[in-house]
């Protein structure tokens, strides 16, 4: 009779955490829009045509986490940037001083416009990295790492955009 009771809790838990929702719409944000320009690149390191690409994760990646609408003009929240540096320096030094992992750094400068409230406006450098062997040639994990620094570097904006300072 017992092992009937648990039975029935652990079948009633288990459907009970199916009703549970993870959503990823950050919905603090008041805005119905937002825009975002190519960012232009001044790190004279980073690969050709990092500005758009990056330009396109930031846009697909706000598209997915937010309730706006990517607008060309005319949008509530109007984003523009640079990628100002783009380099590797050592991680992890081994004790026979050489390094054992070497981290790829980008920082970019955001300015943004908050066409619905200036307040919210705001320009601040976000600054992100990812670690690689030392081993590894840097251009056959790049692809890795920037996607990896991309994301870091969007999360980074959305979660300016929605902390309303």
């Amino acid at each position: 009779m017992k092992k009937g009771i648990w039975l029935i809790l652990i079948l009633l838990s288990l459907n009970s955490c199916e009703s549970v929702g993870y959503g990823m719409l950050d919905n603090s944000i008041d805005a119905d829009s937002f825009s975002v320009e190519i960012f232009e690149e001044q790190a004279a390191n980073a690969p050709a045509g990092y500005g758009a690409n990056f330009t396109e994760f930031l846009r697909d990646f706000l598209v997915s986490r937010s309730k706006m609408k990517l607008k060309n003009d005319k949008a509530d929240i109007e984003i523009t940037g640079k990628i100002k540096s783009y380099f590797t320096t050592p991680a992890a030094v081994q004790s026979d001083e050489v390094a054992a992992l070497n981290s790829l750094k980008v920082s970019i400068e955001v300015s943004v416009i908050n066409n619905k409230d200036e307040k919210q406006s705001f320009e601040r450098n976000f600054n992100q990295f990812s670690n690689y062997e030392s081993s590894s040639d840097l251009s056959s994990v790049e692809d890795a790492l920037l996607e990896d620094i991309n994301e870091k570097l969007s999360q980074d904006i959305l979660s300016q955009l929605s902390s309303n300072w």
